[in-house]
């Protein structure tokens, strides 16, 4: 979490349908890879509150590529109802107590384009 910026993305097919594919820049936003581990768990908070645990993975190799693995990605994006087109934002945000670094939004445009949490 060097830089500690908010992260955002609109959703695509692969990342309501499979897994959320991410920039390789959010890299610097995500906890470490030790120990040439190429995943690494972290957790989110909603905005009411809920968590969920998400895993990150990495390529071997020279592009890394990274993804949030499906199993705790899908979760979210089901109960959230996400579609392709919506929106994520997440913001750094420490709670050890529950284990997570980021506050997670989710975001769909209503009929005047503007973003409205959903």
């Amino acid at each position: 979490m060097a830089g500690a910026h908010e992260l955002e993305k609109e959703l695509t097919e692969t990342d309501v349908g499979h897994k959320l594919v991410v920039p390789v820049r959010w890299l610097d936003e995500m906890p470490p890879f030790e120990g040439g581990c190429r995943e690494v768990q972290f957790g989110v908070l909603d905005d009411k509150g809920f968590h969920f645990p998400l895993c990150c993975s990495i390529r071997n190799g020279g592009y890394r590529k990274p993804v949030l693995q499906a199993e705790g990605w899908l979760r979210f994006v089901n109960y959230k109802g996400l579609k392709i087109g919506d929106k994520i934002i997440f913001r750094p945000q420490v709670d050890h107590f529950r284990e997570s670094i980021f506050q997670v939004r989710a975001q769909r445009q209503n009929i005047h384009s503007h973003w409205v949490d959903i």
